[in-house]
């Protein structure tokens, strides 16, 4: 099958952000943010890694401080004449074994 390609967008806020002139808030200088996707299938790039780091402030006094680390895997293609009920059937099915696997 060979190495599915990626697509990565990074980045680090070199300034500060403000929204409405720093009267809703702001984000701070320094933030960072790394988004990967993966080719899934036939014209579908989809989400396979997150990681925000940033901080700031909201209305005058709220601390914001995102702190997202996230990863994704397990996609698989279906055939395309899957039937709705056969899909939620497999959903179901991969949800609960997966609960089962993290002891839930």
């Amino acid at each position: 099958m060979g190495i599915k390609p990626r697509k990565r967008q990074q980045g680090r806020l070199t300034s500060e952000v403000k929204f409405w002139g720093g009267l809703l808030g702001h984000l701070d200088e320094g933030g960072t943010f790394h988004v990967q996707q993966r080719y899934i299938a036939a014209g579908h790039w989809d989400e396979v890694f997150l990681d925000v780091h940033m901080d700031g402030k909201a209305l005058f006094f709220r601390t914001i401080a995102v702190r997202q680390k996230e990863t994704y895997s397990g996609y698989r293609e279906e055939p395309e004449n899957i039937s709705l009920q056969e899909a939620a059937r497999q959903l179901k099915q991969d949800t609960s074994t997966t609960a089962s696997l993290n002891g839930n």
